[in-house]
């Protein structure tokens, strides 16, 4: 069950994780639910030490070292599979479908599971598009959700590099005005002629789609305008060419 569920977050969080590490984590949290079950006696504190102690724990070892928005993520999506697939167990052996089969059971209630979520998953807007991201510079690094968008071909005039564009918000959270050297790119856009897009140079951007992780060296990072990008369900447009 506990490798069901971290699959389920790994897969629909795009975090691309290996399965040996869910494998790992699954096997360690049965072992050590095994132990606090001989260990403790009082049911209730049992319960408490399990779901907010040794799972916390193996989902914080899974998924690896991540901001506290990424590990509340990851922590969300891991129970609410856990619930889904108990109560699709326990539909299926209270209406006797499989009732009497746990090897057909737990296989029926996780593609149930799954299939549902897919579906939600589907449903959300730009979900194609939509990826994890990473940009560091110097002993600075940033998670970010990235929304790929073909129509961003905005590049460098003097480099010709492409660049991504970062909210206000974020830069404000990882840019350093002190230390960071901040160069002004002019652009053209819609009701923009002559803008001026503040743009910083960043060691390494690593972008996180599915199970495929590609790391891109020295990008220009654009920031955005006040409000641009503000209201949206993302942090970064990356660049076309980076699709």
């Amino acid at each position: 069950m506990d490798f069901i569920a971290f699959a389920g977050t790994n897969l629909f969080l795009k975090r691309g994780r290996k399965y040996r590490f869910l494998l790992l984590g699954a096997a360690v949290s049965a072992f050590l639910s095994v132990v606090c079950l001989l260990a403790v006696k009082n049911y209730m504190l049992y319960c408490l030490v399990t779901h907010f102690l040794i799972n916390t724990v193996m989902i914080r070892i899974v998924f690896g070292r991540c901001s506290a928005k990424t590990f509340l993520e990851n922590w969300a999506v891991t129970y609410l599979i856990v619930i889904l697939l108990g109560g699709m167990m326990e539909w299926l052996g209270g209406s006797g479908l499989l009732a009497r089969n746990l090897l057909l059971a737990v296989p029926a209630a996780a593609l149930g599971v799954y299939g549902a979520l897919y579906y939600l998953m589907q449903r959300r807007s730009f979900g194609n598009h939509m990826m994890r991201a990473q940009i560091r510079k110097d002993a600075r690094y940033i998670e970010l959700v990235a929304y790929w968008d073909s129509g961003n071909q905005l590049r460098d005039p003097y480099t010709g590099q492409g660049i991504s564009i970062i909210s206000q918000a974020k830069a404000r959270e990882f840019v350093d005005g002190k230390k960071d050297r901040i160069r002004f790119v002019p652009y053209r856009s819609l009701g923009e002629t002559d803008g001026l897009l503040a743009v910083l140079d960043v060691d390494e951007m690593v972008v996180q789609d599915g199970e495929r992780q590609q790391k891109f060296r020295h990008m220009a990072i654009g920031i955005a305008q006040k409000g641009l990008l503000e209201d949206k369900a993302y942090d970064m447009i990356l660049h076309a060419s980076l699709g």
